[in-house]
């Protein structure tokens, strides 16, 4: 008898070790005394010791169980203790000590009968099924995904190229919901990226927009940003807080924004960087997957395509509106010259050869002859202003540095003007008014006389020729080594659309054959690109009806005054 105890305790402590050194949970429910046993297994699957979990009942058990899976569990064993099932198994959710739920597979049978062939225990073991169920969630994720990538790859192939910001738009939205950030955006660079602007941009509701307020912004702003991204490099950055030190003004700039986590994927086009797609978290820290970056990254290539396609069909518009608008200035060139040549040579030819059969009087002889002389001066710049041409192309210009005095160019200027407007014949319609600063009357200084006076002269000769009356006044003045000329009338103005449109070549205000103002339109073009040779800077100010104000500004050196007379060299 003693010796079948004996046996008895060591099978007892042999199950005993087997049941905590098993590698697979293995639990033991006594229904009497609802006392239930669980060895290590059991419990680290959870994330506790058996001790930490003692004493364990059924109660205690139900409540690790989630919520939806309690009724699935307590039916299972309610049935088994009514039917004496021998074999059961049932899958449910187990609250983890860290506050996740991982997925339980249970199996068991009757263990024990009492007097009355009732189960009096039930037994088994408990398998963590979490990896096969994170793998089909992965699965299902992935397929999501997929699914996604096609459906915003389709609106891209479908939208047309005037449609581009809306398809981007639309794939912001849909990804922002999908993967449930904060905020998602484009941002896109210009000028060699050294400027960034936020195109678009979505936020989902409570978020505060950004785009408004991150446009021109210096891309040298995020110096350890752009670092990577000119890599073609995606930053996954899951807590701010833990930027390195040498993405400072990164972190600064984030933390302003309240961002906690993002994702920026670049944007790029066979190696050229056009900008990039970000994903912002602001209500808490997200940690993205890699599924979710290879989404970016599809994401961002369609997007790269599209802007390549839209930027490719925006050059070949510019090109083609480019190839109209030459064929109108040849046109109106051509309109323009056949008018401009035609009118003096009429008058040249009429009045000669009423000259030559002598049937004008001879008290009207001067008068006639002033007329052909007249025409003729005219037709002699209209020559002189084509040839002029030659001059636009500032590559074969170079200039000619002079030691020029401020006070004789300003006599050399003053003397052009007294005598244009007197030939003009609005000598007393038109008062002059000059105003130069005694700084530039008394110093000296380098630059080209030749091309100074030649953008003076067409300054001066458009006031005359665009003011009926009013006044014509002369600025100039010399400050840090830069010449400033200012030519101010009281004519009739330029629109604010047509400001620029002066300085091409052969382009008016009126390019109509029918228009009360002569000139081949090449002055102003011709002073634009002289201008550009001297580095310098032509602008004009203008209102409609109430005149105009070009300004000149030319960089010069500053010489030492000179009594001597003018060197060239």
């Amino acid at each position: 008898m003693e010796q079948k105890q004996q046996i008895k305790s060591s099978q007892e402590s042999i199950l005993k070790n087997a049941f905590n050194a098993a590698q697979t949970g293995i639990w033991h429910w006594s229904i009497d005394s609802d006392r239930v046993l669980i060895n290590d297994a059991w419990a680290q699957l959870i994330g506790y010791t058996p001790e930490e979990l003692y004493p364990f009942d059924l109660a205690q058990w139900l409540n690790l169980c989630h919520p939806e899976n309690r009724t699935l569990v307590s039916k299972t064993l309610n049935r088994i203790l009514k039917m004496g099932t021998n074999h059961f198994s049932f899958r449910t959710r187990l609250r983890h000590k860290n506050g996740g739920w991982i997925w339980g597979q249970f199996n068991g049978g009757i263990a024990e009968l009492d007097s009355f062939e009732k189960p009096a225990a039930l037994s088994g073991t408990l398998t963590d099924l979490s990896e096969l169920y994170q793998s089909k969630s992965n699965l299902r994720y992935r397929y999501e995904i997929e699914k996604l990538v096609s459906e915003i790859s389709s609106d891209f192939v479908g939208a047309h190229l005037y449609d581009t910001d809306k398809a981007i738009n639309q794939a912001l939205t849909k990804i922002g919901q999908f993967l449930n950030v904060d905020r998602c955006y484009v941002f896109q660079f210009r000028e060699n990226t050294t400027i960034m602007d936020n195109t678009h941009e979505w936020c989902t509701k409570g978020i505060q927009p950004e785009a408004e307020l991150l446009q021109n912004i210096p891309s040298s702003v995020f110096p350890w940003w752009m670092d990577r991204l000119t890599k073609l490099e995606h930053l996954y950055i899951k807590q701010v807080n833990d930027l390195p030190i040498e993405a400072i003004a990164e972190k600064e700039i984030l933390k302003s924004q309240s961002i906690i986590s993002l994702l920026v994927v670049p944007i790029h086009f066979q190696q050229k960087l056009l900008g990039f797609i970000g994903f912002d978290s602001v209500a808490k820290e997200k940690e993205w997957l890699e599924a979710d970056i290879h989404l970016m990254n599809t994401v961002a290539h369609a997007i790269a395509s599209a802007l390549n396609a839209k930027s490719y069909q925006e050059v070949l518009v510019q090109a083609k509106e480019k190839a109209e608008e030459s064929d109108q200035i040849k046109s109106a060139f051509l309109a323009t010259i056949n008018h401009e040549l035609r009118t003096p040579l009429h008058h040249i030819l009429g009045f000669s050869d009423l000259l030559r059969m002598s049937k004008i009087p001879v008290a009207e002889i001067s008068n006639f002859a002033d007329r052909i002389y007249k025409s003729g001066k005219n037709l002699l710049q209209i020559i002189e202003d084509i040839l002029n041409l030659a001059q636009a192309d500032e590559t074969y210009v170079k200039i000619r540095k002079e030691y020029l005095h401020g006070n004789e160019l300003f006599l050399q200027h003053k003397n052009l003007l007294d005598e244009m407007l007197k030939s003009s014949d609005k000598e007393e319609s038109i008062k002059l008014i000059y105003n130069p600063s005694a700084k530039f009357l008394n110093n000296h200084f380098i630059s080209d006389n030749s091309k100074i006076n030649q953008v003076i002269i067409n300054l001066l000769k458009n006031a005359i020729k665009f003011t009926s009356s009013g006044s014509i006044e002369y600025r100039a003045e010399i400050k840090n080594k830069m010449l400033s000329f200012q030519i101010k009338d009281s004519g009739i103005g330029i629109p604010r659309d047509q400001q620029k449109l002066i300085f091409d070549f052969f382009r008016q205000l009126d390019d109509s054959s029918t228009r009360i103002y002569s000139g081949i339109g090449v002055g102003l073009a011709i002073s634009k690109r002289i201008t550009k040779i001297l580095q310098g800077r032509l602008t004009v100010c203008s209102i409609p009806g109430k005149g105009s104000t070009f300004t000149l500004k030319i960089p010069v050196e500053m010489a030492a005054n000179l009594q001597k007379e003018t060197r060239k060299f």
